[in-house]
């Protein structure tokens, strides 16, 4: 392109044979022809697949308009899974419910049965020593009638009744641990089912038919868990007549 115009500018300008009221003409007609080439020239190296402006704007939407469709379309596939997720999650939350309940209900049943099953072998203990204990009690009667009428003079016979008290209070824990007591019969209202009277005395101290005095210890059976008792032995006592004339 600069060597065409420094080829064409100097003839038309400068050569003699040219009128010169042609000149200016002619010199546009060479600007024009120069204008002409260059964007023919120029056009040919535009790069492939690019259109003008003009026909982008009209056939490409705008990026605004393009990232709201996205994100409405976005928006929507996000809200469908929202609303699964939240369903998954109600059902979970109700299959958690159930089966709390049901680990407390399978709780209280174990802790029943344990508390049942406790209460039914302390008591089958309890009645399967019944027959040994009532073979025992003549000797714990005679332990009690030899220790009131001990006479204690030496150490050495002081140490010997302290050994046999630990030995048979130790025999007494035991039957305890079977659920068999002593009963205390004196100051209580005369029972036939309990007492077994020998005598009605007078007394100053207890009101009539009291228990004033025992003679014989009596022994029931407490089976542990329940208030039920079971008389091993009544009690033999004297029962108050009320005060002397």
């Amino acid at each position: 392109l600069a060597q065409v115009c420094a080829i064409l500018l100097p003839f038309f300008q400068l050569h003699p044979a040219a009128p010169m009221g042609r000149r200016p003409v002619l010199c546009g007609g060479v600007a024009a022809l120069l204008l002409t080439f260059q964007t023919g020239f120029l056009g040919q190296f535009r790069p492939v697949g690019t259109r003008p402006s003009s026909s982008i704007d009209r056939r490409l939407p705008a990026p605004r308009t393009r990232r709201l469709a996205e994100e409405s379309e976005l928006s929507e596939a996000a809200q469908a899974n929202i609303a699964k997720l939240s369903e998954e999650i109600k059902e979970l939350n109700e299959v958690i419910e159930e089966k709390k309940g049901a680990h407390s209900r399978l709780k209280l049943e174990i802790d029943n049965f344990r508390q049942r099953t406790k209460s039914e072998l302390a008591s089958a203990r309890g009645k399967a020593a019944i027959p040994l204990v009532q073979e025992l009690l003549p000797i714990a009667d005679e332990y009690e009638y030899a220790k009131q009428n001990l006479k204690i003079e030496t150490d050495g016979q002081k140490a010997v009744v302290t050994k046999f008290e630990a030995l048979f209070d130790k025999m007494l824990q035991s039957w305890k641990s079977l659920g068999i007591e002593k009963m205390n019969s004196v100051g209580e209202t005369f029972n036939p089912e309990l007492h077994e009277a020998v005598s009605m005395i007078p007394s100053q101290e207890y009101k009539e038919e009291v228990v004033c005095n025992e003679l014989r210890p009596g022994w029931i059976l407490k089976t542990p868990g329940s208030d039920e008792e079971q008389i091993l032995r009544a009690a033999l006592v004297c029962v108050s007549s009320g005060p002397g004339p």
